[in-house]
């Protein structure tokens, strides 16, 4: 098989194997509903809700497009999936505002029906019903499909009647704009018809240009959909939801997988109204001695969606490639608020290479797909993850990737394609990069990756350096403690708190493929100043600084400069190698760490953090000093 067919069969295989974990969080309430179980099973709200619209999806799509050709785990059935799948779609749909046939647990409904009656992020749980209803469309009764039109119809009631928001500060408005698109979508698709289609339809567009909305939009004469009016990205553009080095902020991080996921966003959403146009004509096809139903969509609804893609190559181009690593993973500089390592940036890659023809998003797609299965394999149900964060949502999360991976590929197939060489990507990306809206500065070489991040949302300053290798990739973990973390580390001082603030700005250079910051921090509530330089070269990445006491009767008690989080996960590998000498430090013969220090380095503080079991490498706790001086070396391969 081609390895893109491999590709999409692992897929299926992955979703197999996980519906073991379905299975087991299934619950069972009457003869009509069921739910699937979360952190607020039968809740009103996303623990509750979208966790039940996520699993009831994948059960659906399972059986829609799997059953032919998939064996499922032994003691499962399709028929077992297919009754799960109705009856927690059924509960979905009659616990939502608009339906009303009964009420969630906490005596709510769920959902949005207008201006007046909202609720933050339903517009993303209902396109996950829409699309559990439309992989069971044929099962549906007319009461039921009536019921999933009135959810619909409310839910975009609400985008009609809302403001479109903008904001790129601390708390983009790209994902939630994005997600806003999904229902619209969703909505046009299952329901074109009705009369209110086309505003629905009209008001979809507003929200695809103010999703990834940049400053250069405001001056862009470029009309979106040609077959309706010559409205122009400039006519449409409410304001920026990204910086003008075309990076976001969330929660006050920069990270990458916030920066992705309106790609993912936009493109489930390009992608449900061709699916629906498909499945119509299926089902129509499909019946004997019945009239043909008109198949094709309203001519407002052009066939050709990637229009609906806005500045999601402009994205990849600026931001995300230059932080997309040999195995997949996109690197973040700041760490992460959720679970690590889970690649759930594949549907975003699976929307470039689909439905833009990328070839290198249809190579770290493969690679991400790989490093997804392997992760899965860590557990003994199917699930995803080991220590997921957020339990059953994380797993619905996840499975709704990978099953969009499949759809994409299965509506815009990506055959005679062939995924771009690593070393030719390498090559166009090994220039230093630096992102100065939010101060994140990164190297690229064949032997290494480095970054180091003054983030300027969540005022922490850390980085990281990993081996630029497919398999070893995470070798080191994306990880801060306090406002600092790797490479710098911190003090602890008696008496005071441990923090850091920037004094002054850092100075960033880059010089070719390598970069240099000088930088002052004021630390242990000023008690400490720090001055450091930060230098990547051919050998790695080189830390040295001088610290100052401005307080005489301070007391450092410990000194973590250079600490090094060390993944000893089952994910990555629990049997490391330590060899531990004065100065010197080797991991697994692929790293060394080289410090001016008289004593070995401790690898101590085991912990599980974002999902991922680390341990801590001290060049310094044992001999605390006001001078430091570290090579990191990654082992050459070449």
């Amino acid at each position: 098989m081609t390895s893109i067919l491999i590709t999409i069969v692992s897929a299926l295989q992955m979703l197999a194997s996980f519906t073991n974990y379905i299975v087991g969080d299934y619950q069972y309430i009457s003869p009509e509903y069921a739910c699937f179980r979360g952190e607020n099973t039968m809740g009103s709200d996303e623990r509750g809700v979208r966790t039940n619209a996520d699993l009831s999806m994948v059960s659906a799509f399972m059986c829609r497009y799997a059953a032919d050709s998939v064996a499922l785990p032994t003691g499962i059935t399709y028929d077992q999936l297919d009754t799960m799948a109705m009856k927690t779609l059924a509960y979905a749909v009659a616990t939502h505002k608009a339906v009303r046939k009964r009420t969630c647990r906490d005596g709510r409904y769920w959902g949005s029906t207008g201006r007046n009656d909202k609720q933050w992020e339903s517009s993303l749980w209902a396109l996950s019903v829409a699309y559990s209803a439309l992989f069971q469309w044929d099962k549906l009764s007319p009461t039921m499909k009536a019921d999933i039109h009135r959810l619909l119809r409310a839910e975009c009631n609400y985008e009609l009647e809302r403001d479109i928001p903008t904001g790129y500060r601390y708390d983009t408005k790209a994902e939630e704009n994005g997600w806003e698109v999904g229902v619209l979508a969703a909505a046009v698709a299952l329901f074109p018809d009705d009369s209110l289609a086309t505003r629905w339809y009209a008001r979809m567009r507003d929200f695809v240009v103010n999703s990834y909305s940049h400053p250069s939009d405001a001056t862009d004469t470029m009309v979106v959909t040609p077959w309706i009016d010559k409205a122009t990205v400039a006519d449409l553009y409410r304001g920026p939801n990204l910086f003008s080095d075309w990076t976001l902020q969330n929660h006050g991080f920069f990270h990458t997988s916030y920066q992705n996921v309106v790609i993912q966003e936009l493109g489930e959403a390009a992608l449900i109204i061709p699916l629906a146009e498909m499945e119509r004509r299926r089902l129509s096809s499909a019946v004997k001695g019945r009239k043909r139903r008109h198949t094709l969509a309203p001519a407002f609804v052009h066939a050709d969606t990637r229009w609906m893609l806005h500045n999601c190559g402009a994205v990849e181009r600026n931001v995300l490639n230059w932080l997309t690593l040999a195995d997949g993973e996109q690197a973040m500089p700041n760490g992460n608020d959720w679970s690590l390592f889970l690649y759930d940036q594949v549907t975003s890659y699976s929307t470039m290479a689909c439905m833009l023809g990328d070839d290198d998003a249809l190579l770290f797609e493969r690679l991400a797909l790989k490093q997804i299965a392997r992760r899965q394999r860590t557990t003994a149900d199917g699930s995803w993850l080991l220590h997921p964060d957020v339990g059953a949502r994380r797993m619905g999360v996840e499975g709704h990737r990978v099953m969009m991976t499949w759809l994409m590929h299965h509506v815009f197939p990506t055959t005679g394609r062939r995924p771009t060489a690593w070393s030719d990507f390498l090559s166009r990306y090994r220039a230093a990069r630096y992102f100065p809206c939010q101060r994140i500065v990164r190297t690229l070489t064949p032997d290494y990756f480095a970054c180091f991040s003054f983030a300027t949302g969540k005022h922490s300053y850390t980085g990281y350096i990993a081996p630029t290798d497919s398999t070893n990739n995470n070798l080191v973990v994306p990880y801060r403690k306090f406002n600092t973390g790797n490479i710098i580390g911190y003090y602890t001082v008696e008496g005071r708190h441990t923090n850091a603030r920037l004094v002054g700005e850092p100075l960033v250079s880059v010089d070719g493929p390598y970069f240099t910051i000088r930088a002052t921090t004021a630390e242990n509530d000023s008690t400490l100043i720090r001055h450091f330089t930060i230098t990547t070269t051919v050998d790695g990445l080189e830390y040295s600084d001088t610290v100052e006491v401005i307080d005489p009767e301070a007391k450092i008690t410990a000194d973590r400069t250079g600490l090094l989080a060390i993944s000893d996960d089952p994910f990555t590998a629990t049997d490391r190698h330590y060899v531990l000498r004065p100065g010197t430090t080797v991991i697994d013969g692929l790293i060394s760490i080289i410090a001016d220090s008289p004593s070995p380095a401790v690898v101590t503080d085991r912990s599980t953090d974002n999902s991922i079991t680390t341990l801590k490498v001290y060049p310094f706790l044992t001999a605390p000093q006001l001078h430091h001086h570290i090579i990191y070396r990654v082992a050459a391969k070449h």
